[in-house]
């Protein structure tokens, strides 16, 4: 694959600046942002700062209060033309057991070519690459239209305060978008993921006979927690295949189905348990939506208290996120496949997501139709102790970033 005598500019520059991007992901990961606990001022500043000083003048902080901003940056083509929005987000997730932590999780760390703190790879390594990608196209122009920067508050929470509020303020315009998610599951630069599944999020109460447990064999009682995990073993066993939905050549496995991801019920010593309650999450294909989705449910749950006159059991559904996708023929496509196989020297594959992103809000409510995830660092390191990616990845990132906007941004109208 032939490079440009520009983008061969934009390689040099980019390998000039290596080390400073790498520098700047580790002041970002020293920099807390967890969610929840909600507030990215200090991330949001430190990023508002590293575009200034690269020389993008352009940027501001939007959000619903100055707790939960967001940072727009934007850099004008020389021209008319299409609006590439390259997105991260800014929070993380609490670091969980400290004791778990080999290293300070905000003191960044290099060992054995390893980048580890709190968000390296989900996802302030991709942040630090694209404000760098930004920087290359601000000092080796050419291109048209508009690269947009949107680094977003709340992901890590269900995006109320980011994505989901820029999307429904009107604040998201653009062509298309990136989400710098970490793409690696078996290794890093795995995929370049065009769909992004969706979740659905909810409880089943269990209810029985709250009494005296020492006469719980002498007079009619239920108990809702042995009820519960019988319950909980028929749906694992069996809940997916009652679910409707329509396979998905990227999505082979199906969804995923988690039952019991967080669990409660009783009381205390001496109490016959009269309730208990789970919660179970599915990540759903496209297509699938939360009618269908309770409707199964409900069916599922009545079936279950067909078989089992005993069991009393009741939905209450929470949450629904879309899965989304975008097609493989969108020019952005084929220039982070390009770019990616220039700086890497190995086109990624094209697969889905296997999470929910900030994708449903960018795409389905903003109408950008948005690449899930392309980003460096593994998803199954993320909200993990001693959370890490390979340190060289922040650098080829940029790269490949500022070669795919490029390459997007320069391509004949």
């Amino acid at each position: 694959m032939t490079v440009s005598t520009g983008e061969a500019v934009l390689l040099e520059w980019m390998d000039a600046r290596a080390a400073d991007v790498l520098d700047f992901a580790r002041r970002l990961i020293a920099t807390p942002s967890i969610n929840p606990g909600g507030d990215e001022r200090a991330a949001a500043a430190c990023v508002e700062a590293e575009l200034r000083r690269l020389g993008i003048e352009d940027v501001r902080r939007v959000g619903p209060s100055d707790e939960r901003p967001s940072v727009i940056a934007r850099v004008p083509g020389s021209a008319p033309g299409p609006v590439l929005m390259l997105c991260g987000h800014l929070d993380t997730k609490p670091p969980g057991d400290m004791a778990a932590w080999r290293t300070d999780p905000f003191d960044p760390v290099i060992v054995d070519g390893e980048l580890i703190g709190l968000g390296s790879g989900d996802m302030k390594a991709a942040v630090a690459a694209m404000v760098y990608a930004a920087a290359a196209l601000v000092e080796n122009p050419g291109h048209a239209g508009e690269l947009l920067l949107v680094f977003t508050a709340d992901e890590e929470a269900g995006s109320a305060h980011g994505a989901k509020w820029l999307a429904e303020n009107g604040v998201l315009v653009a062509d298309v978008a990136v989400l710098g998610e970490p793409c690696g599951v078996v290794r890093e630069w795995e995929a370049i993921d065009v769909v992004s599944r969706g979740a659905a999020l909810f409880k089943v109460k269990v209810f029985g006979t709250q009494m005296h447990s020492s006469i719980s064999d002498r007079l009619p009682a239920v108990n809702a927690s042995l009820k519960m995990a019988r319950l909980m073993d028929r749906m694992d066993r069996r809940l997916k295949d009652e679910l409707t939905f329509k396979p998905h050549p990227l999505v082979e496995r199906g969804p995923t189905v988690n039952i019991g991801v967080v669990v409660s019920g009783g009381v205390f010593y001496g109490v016959y348990p009269g309730y208990g309650e789970f919660a179970c999450d599915i990540r759903t294909l496209p297509g699938m939506t939360e009618e269908q989705i309770v409707a199964d449910l409900e069916r599922f749950l009545a079936e279950a208290m067909a078989d089992d006159p005993e069991l009393r059991a009741e939905l209450a559904f929470e949450i629904f996120v879309p899965a989304t996708e975008i097609a493989t023929d969108e020019p952005i496509v084929a220039a982070l496949q390009e770019a990616a196989a220039l700086v890497l020297d190995e086109p990624p594959a094209l697969d889905a997501f296997p999470g929910a992103t900030d994708a449903a809000h960018i795409q389905l409510t903003a109408g950008i139709p948005t690449v899930a995830a392309f980003g460096p660092g593994f998803l199954p390191r993320a909200h993990s102790p001693n959370e890490s990616l390979p340190a060289d990845s922040v650098a080829d990132a940029a790269r490949i970033y500022a070669l795919a906007s490029a390459r997007y941004l320069s391509r004949p109208a």
